[in-house]
């Protein structure tokens, strides 16, 4: 299986910080279980991050992703790993973001769920500022992905116009939502309606299902938990097509290393098993084929195309 998201250079970052054996939390990360990984480095709200991750007052982008992304390689996984940074907040300008690409970045989410300079999150209703139509295009001219997850619906369909525009001219963008599910199957706000899903659609992009409950149901009953999560996987193979459907774990189980009073959603699948369990769950609906594109192919073809820049 190839995970479309995990915070995984946050992780490894605080665990350098706080100097934190995380060799066992590491162990599921291989070519025979998750093979792949979009790997993020998250930013919130400072005041959410004092709380979460003790971050310091002063965030250096620059600094905490090549600390982070050198203490993930010290690791030497035996999986593919792409970088990418969730919420965008607290990178300086274009400038920088060029620096951060030179630096190994594969990736970026442009939102949290607060609004930011660049645009906003599903806690406020506005598109895109100036500065972040001007952020966006040279991402897309840095050939990075653009990941849709926690973008509202007025910056997500703006960001989508500029792709579009850039589509037009005959360029090539890599899009997708790494970690959102069907809102017409559970009403969460960073869930896609389908009018958001016919969008990502029409760039070709790809969407990446989460297992957490609270993206897939109201019910209660994990076993219930899990045959809804497939119709989630269902659907979005008929809405976008076979190709573009991936998975995602959103793996937070390190977070109570670092926060023991977090209260964090506890996802259906267990991570060490998540590959097993989802294949036994898929192979009732989907042939070996279909499975494999979902679980893995469709994601390294995303892999080999943010790579590909960088060779």
């Amino acid at each position: 299986m190839f995970d479309t998201h995990y915070d995984l250079l946050t992780f490894v970052y605080m665990a350098q910080k706080e100097n934190k054996d995380i060799t066992n939390f590491l162990k599921p990360l291989n070519k025979q279980n998750i093979s792949g990984v979009i790997s993020n480095l998250y930013f919130m709200s400072q005041e959410e991050m004092k709380k979460e991750l003790k971050y310091p007052n002063k965030i250096e982008v620059l600094k905490m992703f090549k600390q982070s992304k050198q203490a993930l390689e010290s690791y030497n996984l035996d999986c593919d790993i792409l970088y990418s940074i969730e919420g965008c907040d607290y990178i300086k300008d274009t400038k920088e973001l060029e620096e951060l690409k030179h630096l190994g970045l594969n990736s970026i989410i442009l939102v949290w769920n607060n609004p930011n300079k660049y645009g906003s999150g599903i806690r406020l209703n506005k598109g895109l500022t100036e500065e972040g139509k001007k952020f966006i295009q040279k991402a897309i001219d840095l050939k990075l992905g653009i990941d849709l997850s926690h973008a509202n619906e007025p910056t997500f369909n703006d960001i989508i116009n500029i792709i579009k525009e850039n589509q037009k001219q005959g360029k090539q963008v890599i899009c997708y939502a790494s970690h959102s599910n069907i809102k017409s199957l559970q009403d969460n706000p960073r869930n896609l309606n389908e009018s958001q899903i016919k969008k990502l659609k029409e760039v070709g992009g790809y969407l990446g299902l989460v297992s957490y409950p609270s993206f897939i149901t109201n019910k209660i009953d994990t076993n219930q938990i899990k045959k809804e999560y497939i119709k989630h996987i269902i659907y979005a193979t008929k809405e976008l097509d076979i190709n573009h459907v991936m998975l995602s774990s959103d793996n937070m189980d390190f977070i109570k290393e670092f926060d023991t009073d977090c209260q964090t959603d506890v996802p259906v699948y267990k991570y060490a098993n998540m590959k097993d369990d989802i294949y036994q769950d898929l192979k009732k609906h989907f042939n070996k084929e279909d499975i494999n594109k979902i679980m893995k192919t469709n994601a390294e073809t995303l892999y080999k195309k943010l790579t590909k820049s960088h060779q």
